[in-house]
């Protein structure tokens, strides 16, 4: 609906499931769908839910003005012949069943009468109460299929229920369900366990859409994590409160499902009444800043004016919050003010931003890092932020374990890198990881695919066996193989949005990742055979071997090696992009113009105030280097410039006024679409001197290429090959070019005819081409892309041409369409740099693809690629598999 306005409704029906979670996204999906019905008469919504508030969503689409009847059906629960039982206790009933004192019991679990004031806080006591109900009811249930489920707020609340299950492992069966989680473990809570008890710890990640087959009994805490905006931390945070009972229903369906069920709230029964009908809408709690720039680059003029929408929400935000995100916004540069209505508009920096399906914090830091010349470490960065569960292994339950594992990737000292908190070091780790897992297993991974090239049997098979490989690697250096390929897959996404926009800083943006400096880098697994630490964890930390409980991983660390001194510079850009970060969002400004930033430290006209002298308890009087003065500056707070902010709020001793930083100048003035010219001389630079070598340019129909660049450079340097058998259909031949006539497509001028192949690949330096694209489906466009760096990359391993420069010139658009970057890189070819291609001077390039969205500019561009494979690759290996491939033809 963002991008297409109306148009994305062609549809009748339209229906909307789990209408009660009132996520912001979901909040304005039903504004976007209530102001489309307007102008829609024949469309359709059905709206879905078991727990929402039914009254306010007939309200609320009863004034469409269309004079129709808003209806409401009832489905019934079951269409099974069974119908199963739900039985619902309070702590009461839970006290009396273990024999404890009712009212003391409610005292520790709930702090006071009702939940306005009482504390969500969960003390000891609590574990301890749901570990006794645990065990009362493994023993008074005979069926042990029947699984138990608890419901409990946070990760630490699972890791002290999970503790003192651990002594009984013999009876139970322990599963976590957590969005730190590995998909393929959390799925193992969906069997149905025999030999064992299953007992679930769970968030409310399992309240609802989710079917756990024969669970018969629901522990519910009745306490729930909410994220809210925090203008103290000026960032998002996290609060324990009390469930709604609209959340207690959804917990209470997840048994009775498939068998009868029985629900222990922990709460009083008269507590539990005067809990909240229904939890805060998101929309009420949140800053806003993504959505609102996301409805600034709508496309329809029904949904792109913010304060406006915004007032016909379900639940109107309050307007000094829509206020301060569209500030923020317009002080970001991302948003603009427009006469004479004085509407928001988003700016090429605004809708390039909005173009990644990532946070807006994430988003932003991107742009920071391409501006300052390090883009792909940023996108990788960007997405840790965001993404969970994260590719190091967090083992549940160990804690110090996992900080182990943080350490074999990436050990930076704060002091020398800037780092100030926890959560950008585990980013810092996990991008570490990332690089460490393309450099040290992909790159062979792809060498191996293209050795098997030429062998077409049994591919699935192949495909099975190199996964579970990689599963294995993975495990020996404590990695989640699926959130690896998570993270490369949201890597191409947000390149193919810089491809389609093409940002100044773009243009000069190597795809050569740091981590390939030095390039002599190599990694050698040596496996050591350890005895389990914990016979009590759960299955999901390690990959045990069957006989003798042992587990293999890899003693090579620290993983990077040489790469550590690349690492701790990404860390410092990224400790001071992330101050800048903070600084932005913080509403108050220091306007100190004295004040300067160098690297990670502040410097400024005068000392800092001494924190112990405020105290009184600085005894080193005249002699201290700080001040004593009331009037001095504060020191900064390294807290609050990190991306967890600093939780004393107004309260803390250390200063939060914004810092000034050199890499605001640096964004503004590089994060705007390209405006060069197209200069023919981009392209020449990268030809070889005269004599000095050649360039062949691949699949020339009509030589029309080659014409026009023997004009600007030495003809007898120029090798061509073109589908024309003979120059009978030319007018003229562009003279002193050597031509290869007869050659209907590159593959076959690559690879085939080894033995007397007419190009003298010695020769060459620079291999150019101009794909031509008949109309047809992305995927055949894909495949021919894809073949063409296949065969080019045989070539130059076989013949060791690591110096052979390749330039791809095509259209930006189509470039991002079929993933051209991706391509390459499969195939150990990295993008070097791109540049518009000069059409006046060297050729028009007659692709031209419609670019709908605004700001969006469709251009010929000329994308430099150069081949960077593994440093142990043997070449003879390929230069075999050519020579035993010379008359394939494709």
């Amino acid at each position: 609906m963002l991008e297409k306005g109306l148009n994305a409704l062609k549809y009748k029906v339209i229906i909307l499931d789990e209408v009660h979670e009132r996520s912001v996204e979901s909040d304005l999906v039903l504004v976007c769908i209530k102001q489309f019905l307007l102008k829609k008469s024949d469309l359709r919504v059905v709206l879905m839910s078991a727990t929402a508030d039914i009254a306010r969503y007939r309200e609320y689409f009863k004034d469409l003005g269309r004079g129709e009847r808003v209806e409401l059906l009832a489905i019934p629960s079951s269409g099974q012949d069974t119908i199963y039982q739900r039985k619902v206790s309070y702590i009461e009933q839970v006290a009396e069943l273990l024999k404890m004192e009712s009212e003391e019991t409610a005292l520790k679990c709930c702090s006071g009468p009702s939940p306005l004031t009482a504390d969500a806080d969960i003390k000891p006591e609590m574990y301890q109460l749901i570990h006794n109900l645990i065990i009362h009811i493994h023993k008074n249930e005979r069926d042990i299929e029947k699984g138990i489920l608890v419901f409990l707020p946070t990760y630490y609340a699972l890791e002290q229920q999970w503790l003192l299950l651990k002594p009984f492992s013999v009876s139970f069966k322990v599963h976590i369900l957590h969005s730190s989680i590995d998909t393929e473990q959390a799925l193992k809570a969906m069997k149905i366990c025999k030999s064992h008890r299953k007992v679930i710890l769970a968030t409310n990640i399992a309240e609802s859409s989710v079917t756990i087959p024969m669970v018969g009994y629901v522990i519910d805490s009745c306490r729930s994590l909410q994220v809210f905006w925090d203008n103290n931390r000026k960032s998002d945070s996290a609060e324990l409160v009390w469930v709604s009972k609209s959340q207690a229903d959804q917990r209470r369906g997840r048994t009775g499902r498939t068998c009868d069920g029985h629900v222990y709230r922990l709460v009083k029964r008269s507590f539990y009444t005067q809990l909240e009908d229904y939890e805060p809408p998101a929309i009420l709690r949140l800053s806003l800043r993504q959505q609102i720039l996301l409805l600034c680059c709508a496309e329809s003029k029904a949904i792109n004016d913010p304060k406006v929408l915004l007032r016909k929400a379900l639940d109107t935000p309050d307007p000094e919050v829509v206020e301060d995100a569209l500030s923020l916004l317009v002080d970001l540069h991302a948003l603009q003010k427009t006469p004479p209505r004085s509407r928001y508009e988003p700016t090429f920096y605004g809708r390039l931003l909005a173009s990644f399906s990532l946070s807006f914090d994430a988003s932003i830091l991107i742009l920071k890092f391409g501006a300052i010349g390090m883009l792909r470490e940023g996108i990788v960065l960007g997405i840790m932020m965001d993404m969970q569960p994260l590719p190091i292994l967090r083992p549940f339950g160990h804690e110090s374990l996992f900080m182990k594992y943080i350490d074999n990737f990436f050990s930076g000292d704060s002091k020398t890198t800037g780092l100030s908190g926890r959560k950008e070091v585990i980013c810092m780790a996990n991008s570490c990881a990332f690089h460490f897992w393309q450099r040290a297993f992909k790159d062979k991974y792809r060498l191996q695919l293209l050795r098997q090239l030429f062998k077409l049997d049994n591919t699935k098979d192949r495909e099975i066996v190199l996964s579970k490989i990689e599963e294995e690697w993975c495990s020996y250096h404590n990695l989640l193989r699926a959130a690896l390929n998570q993270v490369a897959e949201s890597y191409d996404e947000v390149l193919d949005s810089l491809h389609r926009y093409r940002p100044q800083f773009l243009a000069t943006s190597g795809g050569i990742p740091s981590y390939y400096n030095p390039n002599e880098y190599q990694h050698k697994c040596h496996l050591d055979c350890d005895q389990y630490l914990d016979d009590g964890a759960l299955d999901m930390d390690y990959q045990l071997l069957e006989q003798g409980g042992e587990i293999r991983k890899c003693i090579s660390i620290p993983f990077l090696g040489h790469n550590e001194s690349l690492a701790h510079k990404v860390a410092q850009n990224l400790a001071s992009v992330v101050k800048e970060m903070r600084s932005q969002s913080s509403a108050d400004v220091s306007g100190n113009p004295d004040m300067l930033v160098y690297g990670n430290g502040v410097s400024t006209g005068e000392a800092s105030l001494c924190k112990f002298f405020l105290s009184g308890q600085c005894n080193r009087d005249s002699q201290c280097s700080f001040s004593h003065s009331l009037q001095a500056k504060r020191p900064t707070c390294k807290f609050f410039f990190s991306l967890q902010g600093c939780r004393n709020g107004d309260s803390c001793f250390f200063s939060h006024d914004s810092v000034p930083s050199a890499y605001s100048g640096v964004l503004s003035s590089l994060c705007r679409p390209e405006n060069a010219d197209a200069d023919m001389l981009s392209l020449l630079r990268w030809f070889p001197a005269p004599h000095h070598g050649c360039i062949l340019i691949l699949d020339d129909n009509d030589l029309y290429f080659s014409s026009h660049i023997a004009r600007h450079y030495a003809p007898s340097s120029i090798i061509s090959t073109t589908p024309l058998r003979d120059e009978s259909t030319l007018d003229q031949l562009p003279t002193d070019v050597r031509i290869l006539w007869g050659h209907s497509n590159p593959y076959n001028t690559i690879v085939s005819n080894t033995a007397g192949s007419p190009v003298p690949w010695s020769e060459v330096k620079c291999v150019l081409w101009f794909p031509k694209f008949e109309t047809g489906h992305r995927e055949g466009q894909k495949s021919v892309m894809q073949t063409f760096f296949e065969y080019l990359a045989i070539r130059m391993l076989g013949y060791a041409l690591y110096d052979v420069k390749v330039i791809v010139t095509m259209n930006n658009m189509r470039f991002s369409y079929l993933q051209v970057e991706k391509l390459a890189r499969e195939c150990c070819f990295f993008l070097r740099e791109s540049f518009l291609f000069d059409e006046q001077n060297l050729g028009e390039l007659f692709d031209e693809i419609n670019a709908r969205k605004p700001m969006l500019q469709s251009k010929p561009v000329s994308y430099v690629f150069s081949l960077h494979p593994p440093a142990d690759v043997q070449s003879h290996d390929f230069a075999t598999l050519l020579s035993q491939n010379k008359n394939k033809v494709i």
